[in-house]
């Protein structure tokens, strides 16, 4: 049965209010003054407040932002009711402080009624909505895990298994090209080039471990694997990328070492592929329990407007949700851009 609260001072009101909701599915509780709600709310949380604007202690709009403030309170309903004539000023001025509803004095039963079963309606859908968006998270913490536990089996195939037989093949080819004493020229440029080649794929076998995950993840931790990532970047592209921290990173999870390295992994593919830029700088900082990472580039920016169409944007703010982290990015077209993550780690 939903419950209603209502604050109001005027008994001929509440009497009215009792009367009309009396036949109504809904259990009415009474608040004659702010200090009353407040303690009312704290007992047990409403579905839906019907809250005077004026009333002999408090504001009814401050009692408005106060609760729509409160994350406790997420869900609860307000409706404000005057009994004075209220422009359409004041009417936003209560709309933009949480209120989901305006009621003026006198009112007819029925618009009441309409009015809290609107509301009502409306919690049971946002409540729906909030659940499916838990179980939508909590898929992808869960597949997000699932990939990078894939990750780590298929680089440790690659590298052990693939590196080692390999490595076994191209020792064959090296005997072979020593023990063969009377082989032909053409024969040992054969089993030389068998032999750089096999080198070669040795050399992209380790590439391709550590680019699915770099066992230093594991072993040397967050620090090592930064610096080291963007040190392959300035080899690679000639793009200078400094890596800056103040703190070491043992007291971090391993969910967000993973999810801050991945980022960053994408972060600078990003600054590579399309920014254009002579300068990065990837910074670690820790505060307490909260850790603080940005990548900064120098380069030809974006337009912020369009962050929400791009995919690579959407994937980043999954991955660093899923360990409650928040990911802010500013770009200004022709000065760069700076993307910066808030993870806490207690």
């Amino acid at each position: 049965m939903p419950r209603i609260l209502l604050v109001d001072d005027d008994a001929v009101i509440i009497k009215l209010y009792q009367v009309i909701l009396k036949s109504s599915a809904f259990e009415l509780e009474v608040a004659p003054t702010g200090n009353d709600m407040l303690l009312a709310i704290a007992k047990q949380k409403p579905d839906v407040i019907l809250l005077d604007v004026v009333l002999p202690d408090f504001s009814g709009l401050d009692l408005c932002s106060k609760v729509k403030n409160d994350p406790t309170f997420t869900g609860t309903k307000i409706i404000l009711v005057s009994g004075q004539e209220i422009s359409p000023v004041q009417i936003a001025q209560g709309i933009e402080m949480g209120a989901d509803d305006y009621l003026v004095k006198p009112f007819h039963p029925k618009e009441l009624l309409a009015r809290i079963k609107n509301c009502v309606k409306l919690k049971i859908i946002e409540e729906a909505l909030r659940d499916k968006n838990r179980e939508l998270k909590d898929l992808s913490t869960h597949l997000q895990h699932v990939r990078e536990e894939e990750r780590k089996m298929l680089a440790y195939e690659v590298q052990e298994e693939l590196g080692q037989l390999t490595a076994a093949l191209k020792m064959d080819i090296d005997w072979m090209a020593k023990s063969l004493t009377d082989a032909s020229e053409e024969q040992k440029e054969r089993m030389l080039n068998a032999s750089n080649t096999a080198k070669l794929i040795i050399t992209n076998v380790r590439k391709i471990a550590s680019t699915l995950r770099p066992s230093m993840l594991d072993e040397l931790g967050l620090h090592a694997s930064l610096e080291w990532h963007c040190k392959k970047i300035s080899a690679a592209n000639g793009i200078p990328c400094v890596f800056e921290h103040d703190h070491d990173d043992e007291n971090i999870p391993v969910s967000i070492k993973t999810a801050v390295f991945r980022i960053c992994q994408d972060a600078l593919l990003n600054i590579v592929q399309h920014a254009n830029a002579s300068k990065v700088i990837v910074k670690m900082q820790i505060d307490g329990d909260m850790l603080s990472f940005s990548v900064n580039d120098n380069g030809k920016g974006f337009d912020m407007n369009q962050q929400k169409s791009m995919l690579g944007i959407v994937a980043m703010r999954e991955r660093i949700a899923a360990v409650n982290g928040q990911l802010q990015i500013e770009s200004i077209i022709g000065q760069g851009t700076t993307l910066s993550l808030q993870i806490p780690i207690g």
